[in-house]
């Protein structure tokens, strides 16, 4: 079927979306067969490309692994296997989840992650939060200095998810999330997680709470993993994950919430939600000012999805497309699991993209495979206007 006809049946069936995805290759980045392998993190500069990911400890999803790094000097067409090195290490008792990644203007390179305690991975009992940290690398990846925490007073701890934004000025603009006594994952009734942006004046070293992008004080909804990014107008637009009540992610809740700032994040619009339903979000400036959005679908059937929004504020479900399928077998069969990824435990998602300059988007997300093995998975394509 050529292209006028599939516009036609797109027609036929209800509006197509906004934007098409053309030229996408997916190639698989690693497949670890000793750990199950999860959240990554992708940034570019010119030909040079980073990536981030966790490792976690052994098959089990426990949320407090090492944080992976590795290069490509191709624009993330290949990358260097030789490059692979640890950039956050996990220790006895605690270890690192949700990395994010940047390279700065001068190429040095910033890793982010959030600490958990090693309690994750004792059955019944949940990791807790010890906040954000970064580390830096002044030789392209090989060595790395100590994590060190991040401060965002007035939060407790700094939930870490999306790569900070360089603005005009060379500050740095850093999307997290916290609560201001509470250091659970999403905070609690009476203190609500809240979607704030950090600001940094020297490069990443310190960090100092600037504005909020998402809060709802009645606690009803938690509001984290905010994902950022800049408009050609110079706004700043954020999607917002949610939990709602009892319902927790799952419709009516985990939808993604929208918030804008036109004084580059001291203050933010009230958040309204969007019928684009997956998360997190992570937002990117495409070569036409356009905004789009990468995200993860994770109910049956479990993908990876994009939107564009040419203002960076009509987030629509109608334009979404779907960038990649998972493979669908039977969770319930845990025998051909237990080998695999923890008793048919199914994890998708936390894409992260990146704008070349010819316009080509690189994009990295974690999946399973037949086999069910975790796997990390790096895509490229181009956004076309319908």
């Amino acid at each position: 079927m050529n292209y006028i006809l599939l516009l036609a049946a797109a027609s036929w069936l209800g509006a197509a979306p906004n934007y098409r995805i053309e030229g996408l290759q997916i190639q698989e980045l690693v497949e670890d067969p000793d750990n199950f392998i999860s959240e990554a993190s992708i940034d570019t500069r010119g030909s040079e490309a980073i990536a981030v990911y966790v490792r976690h400890r052994g098959l089990r999803h426990t949320d407090d692994g090492d944080i992976m790094f590795m290069a490509s000097h191709d624009s993330g067409r290949t990358w260097d296997r030789s490059s692979l090195t640890v950039a956050m290490r996990q220790s006895a008792n605690w270890g690192f989840t949700s990395p994010a990644c940047f390279i700065l203007k001068d190429g040095t390179l910033l890793a982010f992650a959030l600490v958990n305690t090693a309690a994750g991975r004792v059955e019944g009992t949940e990791a807790r939060f010890r906040g954000g940290f970064v580390a830096r690398s002044t030789d392209r990846g090989k060595t790395w200095t100590a994590p060190e925490r991040i401060d965002a007073w007035p939060l407790r701890v700094a939930g870490i998810w999306d790569n900070p934004i360089e603005m005009p000025d060379g500050t740095l603009r850093l999307a997290v999330y916290g609560a201001l006594e509470s250091a659970h994952a999403v905070g609690t009734y009476r203190d609500p997680s809240r979607a704030t942006l950090l600001w940094s004046g020297d490069q990443g070293i310190s960090w100092h709470a600037y504005g909020t992008i998402a809060y709802d004080p009645s606690g009803l909804r938690q509001f984290y993993e905010p994902g950022v990014a800049r408009t050609r107008d110079g706004r700043l637009v954020a999607l917002t994950r949610e939990r709602l009540s009892v319902f927790s992610n799952n419709p009516p809740a985990g939808y993604l919430f929208f918030s804008e700032s036109e004084d580059g994040g001291a203050t933010w619009t009230p958040q309204r939600r969007t019928d684009v339903w997956g998360y997190p979000a992570d937002l990117v400036t495409l070569k036409d000012g356009s905004i789009l959005n990468i995200y993860g679908h994770r109910k049956d059937p479990m993908s990876v999805k994009v939107a564009v929004a040419t203002d960076g504020r009509a987030w629509k479900e109608e334009n979404a497309s779907v960038l990649y399928s998972a493979p669908n077998y039977d969770t319930r069969d845990i025998a051909a699991s237990r080998t695999a990824i923890d008793s048919g435990y199914r994890h998708i998602g936390y894409p992260s993209a990146s704008v070349l300059d010819d316009g080509t988007v690189v994009a990295i997300f974690h999946s399973f495979n037949e086999k069910r093995k975790q796997i990390v998975l790096v895509a490229r394509f181009r956004m076309v206007k319908n």
